[in-house]
């Protein structure tokens, strides 16, 4: 057994780091494994104590019973202790190298804040997704859709934290930050599994790239109409769409990232500015007695708006972005996570009280999308006010959001083609990669303009489902319980074990086996044959 002096110095050592990575200036310094040997303790509870060295107490046995059944991690599977006790709140440091004006190099820590990850988490969150949410939730009746939004906020969030523990056991077992989604799912799930993942991560992105195209395109036929340069009734199918895609990928492909930020930031205060007025002016003409009334309440039919849902609260891509700014702070990423998801679920509750509430006893409300309706300004004295506001912000809601999704598919493309990210061979590439990003979505976009809604939905359904409820919890099982017993370096940062992860997948299974067979007409079918149906 080593002395105590040399298990000072030997726990000391653990901060030794093993590798370092340069990137854009920073440098990350992950902390390495730990020697069993130096770390193992041995502890005995009094209850141990008291029952002898042979004996295991009734209270015990039956703890640890109960402990395997709902799972655990034994603390002999920990890496660092250190970082599990919060004794080392993070496991790297980020750095920053600055010369001075005398030629020295200092360096900086650069600690990334809880603010700046909780509004990226939040800022993903809101996205175009939330237009959709009225005409879902309409059929529904607000209670029982807001009770549906804390469902799925709750199993969300969890998924969130299922994507964290797993982008920090992968800094433990690798030594240095991970990439994103799809690197977890091959490290994860293997070379063969994991393309059920890529699979899904393309489906999901390129669904909502078709829904954002087709729905840019109306909102430009609307602004271009009111402006008198296109009567759009008399327009061809499908102009809309073709000139909102090309402006927009025109624009990506010419501009540096850069000017795409800061045009992007006016976006999105602008965005918030809509978004304020569109509360504070809908507020003042809603229903909201109406609104709430029972007999506008449909609970038997919240399943089928559970798809956008899902997709309207869809963060999970930046987890491992935010794992690497908070440097592993596990604390820390959790409030990041929690308050990221929180704070736009509430604002989609008053965006759905306030649109739901100005369309009720609208003649069209049952047929007609509640944003449609709202936008042309036919209700209320503020009703045009409101109706401008509206059309603005669905305007950039989408360009905004258009921009996210063209960069994740940029980066997944070429990570798929192995093409650098940027340098001569990326300009190489770029042109043949924006077609592959925007011509399908277009294509789809222009046969049916009013697929917008139908695209979210599908992509809810599936790829959500897939992406975000299915696969993280398989991951997690599989670290946790596996039969393995891999080195982990977080215990569960979702409490009581296997019944959430069961829970989560369970519970997506049944919604793609569901919207499917719905999809595929099977519940029309059997409610048309169906012999003991009343004639």
């Amino acid at each position: 057994m080593p002395t105590s002096r040399s298990c000072s110095r030997a726990t000391t050592s653990l901060i030794v780091l093993l590798s370092l990575e340069a990137s854009s200036g920073f440098v990350n310094h992950p902390i390495g494994s730990c020697t069993r040997d130096i770390i193992a303790k041995t502890t005995r509870s009094p209850l141990n104590v008291l029952a002898g060295p042979d004996q295991e107490p009734a209270g015990n046995t039956f703890l640890k019973g109960l402990s395997d059944k709902i799972g655990s991690v034994d603390d002999d599977r920990i890496i660092y202790p250190e970082y599990e006790s919060g004794e080392v709140s993070r496991v790297f440091s980020s750095l920053s190298y600055n010369k001075s004006e005398q030629g020295k190099v200092n360096a900086i820590h650069v600690t990334g804040s809880v603010l700046g990850a909780t509004a990226l988490v939040a800022g993903t969150t809101v996205g175009a997704g939330i237009l959709a949410l009225p005409a879902a939730t309409a059929p529904v009746g607000f209670l029982p859709s807001t009770a549906a939004m804390g469902v799925a906020w709750l199993y969300m969030t969890m998924s969130g934290l299922l994507v964290a523990e797993l982008s920090i056991n992968r800094l433990g077992q690798s030594g240095k930050p991970g990439k994103g989604m799809l690197d977890l799912y091959e490290d994860n799930l293997g070379p063969n599994w994991s393309k059920l993942g890529s699979l899904s991560y393309f489906f999901l992105h390129y669904a909502v790239v078709v829904a954002y195209i087709a729905q840019g395109g109306l909102n430009l036929d609307n602004i271009l109409d009111n402006l008198g340069l296109m009567n759009k009734d008399g327009a061809l199918p499908g102009i809309g769409q073709a000139l909102f895609a090309s402006v927009c990928a025109s624009g990506l492909f010419v501009a540096t990232k850069k000017q795409v930020e800061q045009v992007n930031n006016i976006f999105v205060l602008l965005l918030a500015g809509a978004f304020a007025g569109i509360i504070g002016i809908g507020a003042q003409s809603a229903d909201f007695g109406s609104l709430v009334d029972l007999s506008n309440q449909h609970p038997e039919k919240v399943v089928d708006a559970f798809p956008i849902i899902f997709l309207s609260l869809v963060f999970q891509n930046v987890v491992p972005t935010v794992v690497n700014q908070l440097e592993g702070d596990r604390e820390k990423i959790t409030k990041a996570i929690i308050s990221g998801t929180t704070l736009p679920t509430l604002m989609f509750l008053a965006w759905n009280a306030v649109v739901l509430g100005n369309v009720q006893g609208m003649p069209d409300a049952s047929t007609m999308d509640p944003v449609l309706l709202i936008q042309a300004g036919a209700q209320g004295d503020g009703g045009a006010l409101l109706g401008t506001l509206v059309g603005g912000f669905s305007f950039l809601a989408v360009v905004t959001s258009l921009i996210g999704f063209t960069y994740a598919l940029l980066d997944a493309w070429t990570d798929v083609f192995k093409i650098p990210q940027d340098g001569p061979e990326f300009d190489k590439w770029k042109l043949p990669l924006f077609a592959l990003i925007y011509l399908p979505p277009l294509a789809l976009s222009v046969t049916d303009p009013d697929i917008f809604y139908s695209a979210l939905d599908y992509g809810g359904a599936f790829g959500v489902s897939t992406l975000f409820l299915v696969l993280p919890p398989i991951m997690v099982w599989g670290q946790r319980y596996g039969e393995e017993k891999t080195e982990l370096l977080t215990k569960p940062m979702v409490p009581f074990g296997k019944i959430p992860l069961g829970s989560m997948w369970k519970a997506a299974g049944t919604l793609i086996l569901e919207q499917g067979a719905d999809k595929l007409g099977v519940f029309e079918f059997i409610s048309e044959h169906n012999p003991f149906a009343a004639p």
